[in-house]
């Protein structure tokens, strides 16, 4: 009878810790079966990413298929639409193309034509009509390529940078690379059409934050108007007006804040637009990408308002399980840094996010070897939440990811703990089992001998 009640306990003991273990492990399976079941869902389209954020203002609808706008200060995104999808940009291309021909050469080199660059002189082709051996100063050059939208000067400044068309398209690919660009592969300095000729509204943006740094490029493609004197081999001077209406004044689509900008144009890539803006010492990158009509115009207006008007830079210095962070974040007018999480590279360096999105960039280093904290030197281990990397301990001691996972490790510990003591009382009961069918084998013995 008491191994029968024994065998009950256990049975029940048994059943408990199968059903806590199901628990500590029904988070896990739950993702799981999630994930495994989303692809069968139907697809929600998300046309501007930025405005699912919570608390993050809303922007209402614009023209082009992808489009960014970017704090070229601190490198917050605070407008996004398909801004990672591939597509062809046309003659924005001639920004980096610029942004090349500045890094690798003085303004008063001379470019002359040749053949290379005649070919690209065609009937349909935005061009500058040259003449075999003509010679500009690199000035004019590229400001015939920035204004006029130049295609046979884009291909010859290429050919006097880089060697050959080839030899510059790798110098282009290999400083997109280096800015951080990761859906651009350049195949020729001018964005004629080329199915390997291809960037995103995001890459742009970097490429153009980057290129307003250099006062020479402000200065060109800012200008409205620019006269090209007489040459060695024309007598007549060139007049070209900027492509980019936001920069010229006496146009009804002129920007006052626009501190330069490149069109584009072709009948697979549609209208493409990138430009900059200054207002109240900050400056803002639009790019738009894919855009049926002029509406590229009033839409970066738009855009630009909508970045000046709904958020504020704010610094970041706060001291995080014994670090020091710091840095410059672009937030919501309304939010503040509380509202933000970090992730650092490894190397100290952090990016900053709010839900999401990025919003900024900093530094994280120790702040005192007595700070009292846990003094492990940071190795960069990252933790993975919802998809994304986590500095493991950059965290700030508030941020909801942080609280969330001491919650879930704390729950697993007490889980463990109580299987632990489970495991214990089964196995004292499996011994007394035994010792007591011992007992009842040597009494039965005993009974028999004396029988006998």
């Amino acid at each position: 009878m008491l191994i029968k009640k024994l065998r009950g306990c256990l049975a029940t003991l048994v059943a408990a810790s199968a059903v806590m273990i199901g628990i500590a492990a029904f988070p896990a399976n739950a993702a799981a079966a999630d994930a495994a079941a989303a692809p069968t869902a139907a697809p929600t389209p998300i046309p501007v990413a930025s405005n699912q954020l919570p608390g993050w203002p809303q922007m209402s609808e614009i023209e082009a298929r992808s489009a960014i706008v970017m704090d070229a200060d601190t490198g917050a995104i605070l407008y996004s639409k398909l801004m990672d999808e591939k597509r062809y940009p046309a003659s924005i291309t001639k920004i980096m193309t610029c942004l090349l021909a500045l890094e690798n050469s003085s303004m008063d080199d001379i470019v002359t034509f040749t053949e290379e660059g005649i070919k690209e002189a065609y009937a349909g082709s935005s061009n500058c009509v040259p003449v075999l051996g003509e010679e500009f100063t690199m000035e004019q050059a590229l400001n015939i390529m920035m204004l006029k939208s130049a295609n046979d000067m884009a291909t010859q400044i290429g050919v006097q940078i880089g060697g050959s068309v080839e030899g510059f398209t790798q110098m282009m690919n290999d400083r997109a690379a280096q800015l951080g660009c990761t859906g651009t592969h350049f195949n020729n300095s001018n964005g004629l059409p080329d199915e390997n000729h291809y960037s995103t509204a995001h890459d742009f943006a970097l490429i153009m934050q980057e290129c307003i740094k250099n006062e020479d490029f402000r200065r060109i493609t800012s200008t409205a108007v620019v006269t090209i004197p007489p040459t060695n081999k024309t007598s007549t001077e060139r007049i070209y007006q900027n492509h980019c209406a936001l920069v010229v004044p006496n146009d009804s689509r002129y920007y006052e804040y626009c501190i330069g900008g490149k069109t584009g144009y072709t009948d697979s890539a549609w209208r493409t637009l990138v430009s900059a803006a200054e207002k109240d010492g900050r400056r803002l990158v639009c790019v738009t990408m894919k855009c049926a009509t002029k509406q590229d115009f009033p839409d970066t207006v738009a855009l630009f308002e909508y970045g000046f008007n709904n958020f504020s830079v704010q610094d970041v210095d706060r001291t995080v399980d014994g670090y020091k962070e710091t840095g410059r974040v672009t937030l919501p007018v309304n939010a503040t840094i509380d509202n933000t999480w970090s992730k650092d590279d490894g190397n100290g360096k952090l990016t900053y996010y709010y839900e999401e999105q990025v919003v900024g960039y900093g530094e994280r280093t120790k702040e005192s070897i007595f700070s009292g904290k846990d003094d492990k030197k940071d190795n960069g281990t990252t933790d993975t939440v919802e998809g994304q990397d986590v500095s493991a301990q950059g965290e700030a001691s508030d941020s909801p990811v942080t609280e969330e996972t001491k919650r879930s490790g704390s729950g697993l510990l007490i889980i463990i703990s109580i299987l632990l003591v489970l495991l214990i009382i089964i196995f004292a009961i499996h011994m007394r089992i035994q010792r007591e069918k011992r007992r009842l084998r040597k009494r039965k013995r005993r009974r028999n001998k004396k029988e006998e």
